[in-house]
């Protein structure tokens, strides 16, 4: 397991055996590289043993605290804090904690297992349930590398990863595998597992703030996140788009530091107009004078690494790439942590939907309750619209068609994320799988998933950005931004997603977004000096690669393989006709990407996750 796992911690391994009880890690070294600090680290009478995947950035605070309570200190490590911390403070330890981690504590003394992972779930962790007790890891890979698991194909999961592009947590695609999900613990003895959640999101009016006080306080926070998340031994840089996230994390880190900030930027130069962001990352590079790095990225690039990115993907995603290879850059110049603006559009509002969603919220509510016929009756006039409007795009309409299953407002949400909604999904199965369906409904559909997330008597506007930061950023931006940076051993650190910002963003009182919301006022207020005017003067635009480009180009006879006839009926999920009708949509350019590229990565996942170790398909 270790030994698959190389790539997160190339600097060290460590074992440590209690009984029938062994604990791995591999170590990638940034703070404390000496060999103090060396893991699993056990405590002084060799009864506890510590694993920290991640970092604690309040561990010179915490140090403080505990050498007042009598602790001493071998090292200079913020494991040694969490091993010290839980001697003191027991599994509530992981409150006191700032940072992103998931770690395991052995505590023979208690005959306990500690399972825990950070609030916002910047960090995996994966178990499942083996012959004669537990088994846990940071990857599937690992789990599976490990021979005590049989990588089974989920098929629910499947389906509901059709819908998402992406596996919802806790759920994955392996049969008896589950992700623990952000802000839970897991206590595992010789009597059985419960899993419990030590922290959630604020309701909304639990921060105590005047409205004069609200941009004041966040930029307080703001500064005081990205100078924690700057704490490192070993070289740090940041991620540079050119967009308004990155750049304020940039020109944040930048007043602190001694020497210009290590900055990396992606760009394309046969792409389509509206892509390439280098001349925005060149602006803010130059405002706040970083040694500024970029890299031209081609699709023939894309084609030859993709098997690699595959590999380290871990759980498929239509997503990852691009992340994938600036860290690359990044690791090859020599940094081993890069700060990244990820989560600023979920916290403060950035995308259009914050805008849209709420407007129709309440006549969604009138909407759903009419009878499906009536639904249907009245989009079925939607083609009409293709008169009033030639200039809408046929995914457009087809979005809009997706009115007649809306029975509720969380349906919205649904309508913006979902790549297949529940309904559309059937048609792309095989025979065999259809059945499947049709006589055993699934654990749960994505909208009840989505349903199950929301808490009653919220406002729209914090019901969606919860679905934003628990769904798509937690599910599949930070779990894709992790697995692709560690492919290169290098840690992504993200301040926007730092719980005490969140916290205080999603406690504001009831209505703050009416004056601070989309598109992210209330982020550009806080850093007004920061950001330079002509990025703020930019009109939003998501980093995106040019893939349906490069589909119908370098990436072309990897989809001809993996959507061929042949592989569709070897492994027997999808309907080869109804595939290659959506490839040939694609083709001729009446079909966005997404859907596509996810149906070829899931195929390239399946020949390297369950072919690789001789399992069926399902």
């Amino acid at each position: 397991m270790c030994d698959a796992m190389k790539h997160r911690g190339p600097n060290d391994v460590g074992l440590q055996r209690f009984g029938a009880t062994c604990i791995g890690v591999r170590r990638l070294s940034v703070i404390d590289p000496g060999l103090t600090a060396k893991q699993p680290m056990t405590s002084d009478d060799g009864r506890i043993s510590v694993a920290l995947n991640g970092e604690i950035y309040n561990f010179r605070r915490l140090r403080e605290y505990l050498a007042g309570r009598g602790h001493t200190f071998r090292s200079r490590s913020d494991t040694e804090i969490l091993l010290r911390l839980y001697e003191e403070e027991g599994e509530e330890c992981s409150r006191f904690l700032r940072g992103m981690f998931a770690f395991a504590i052995l505590d023979a003394n208690r005959r306990v297992l500690l399972l825990t992972r950070d609030r916002l779930g910047v960090k995996p962790l994966y178990y499942a349930r083996i012959a004669g007790g537990w088994a846990f890891a940071s990857e599937l890979g690992a789990l599976v590398r490990s021979g005590v698991i049989r990588p089974e194909l989920d098929l629910d999961s499947l389906d509901l990863s059709l819908s998402l592009g992406f596996v919802p947590g806790p759920r994955t695609l392996l049969k008896g595998v589950k992700a623990l999900p952000p802000g839970h613990r897991m206590r595992i003895t010789e009597k059985g597992a419960s899993i419990e959640q030590w922290w959630k999101m604020p309701a909304a009016g639990t921060t105590r703030c005047a409205d004069e006080e609200i941009v004041p306080r966040l930029r307080c926070l703001l500064e005081e996140s990205v100078e924690l998340h700057q704490i490192s031994d070993v070289p740090i840089g940041a991620f540079l788009s050119g967009g308004v996230d990155s750049s304020a994390i940039v020109g944040l880190m930048s007043r602190r530091a001694d020497k210009p900030v290590k900055t990396y930027s992606i760009g394309f130069d046969d792409s389509p107009a509206g892509y390439d962001e280098r001349r925005y990352a060149r602006a803010a590079a130059q405002s706040f004078s970083t040694r500024h790095l970029e890299f031209v990225l081609k699709g023939s690039k894309v084609a030859e690494e993709l098997p690699r990115i595959v590999r380290h993907m871990d759980q498929p995603s239509f997503d990852g790439v691009n992340t994938y290879l600036v860290s690359q850059i990044a690791k090859q110049d020599g940094v081993t942590v890069a700060l990244s603006g990820l989560g600023a559009d979920e916290l403060f509002g950035g995308y259009g939907s914050f805008r849209l969603i709420p407007l129709w919220w309440r006549l969604s509510t009138v909407w759903g309750k009419l009878p499906l016929a009536a639904r249907k009756i009245l989009v079925a006039l939607v083609p009409l619209m293709l008169r009033l409007n030639p200039g809408m795009s046929s995914e457009r309409i087809q979005k809009l068609h997706r009115l007649q299953w809306l029975e509720s407002p969380v349906g919205l949400y649904a309508m913006a994320r979902l790549l297949l909604w529940p309904e559309e999904k059937r048609a792309l199965y095989s025979p065999l799988l259809q059945a499947h369906f049709r006589d055993r409904k699934a654990d749960e559909d994505v909208l009840a998933m989505l349903d199950s997330l929301v808490r009653v008597g919220e406002r729209p506007w914090r019901i969606l950005s919860e679905l934003e930061l628990q769904v798509y950023m937690g599910w599949r931006c930070l779990r894709d931004t992790d697995v692709m940076s560690m492919a290169h051993s290098l840690e992504v650190r993200v301040p926007y997603a730092d719980h005490r910002v969140v916290e205080f963003v999603c406690g504001l009182p009831p209505g703050w977004e009416k004056k601070w919301g989309y598109p992210k006022r209330l982020l550009e207020a806080s850093l007004r000096d920061v950001i330079p005017p002509e990025i703020s003067a930019r009109r939003k635009q998501g980093f995106a690669l040019p893939m349906a480009k490069w589909m119908k180009e370098d990436l072309r006879e990897i989809l001809e393989d993996t959507l061929s006839e042949e592989s569709l009926r070897r492994r027997g999920i999808f309907s080869p006709k109804e595939v290659r009708k959506l490839y040939t949509r694609f083709r001729k350019g009446k079909s966005s990407y997404p859907l596509i590229w996810y149906l070829a990565i899931l195929e390239l996942w399946f020949r390297e996750m369950l072919d690789a170790h001789r399992s069926v398909s399902f």
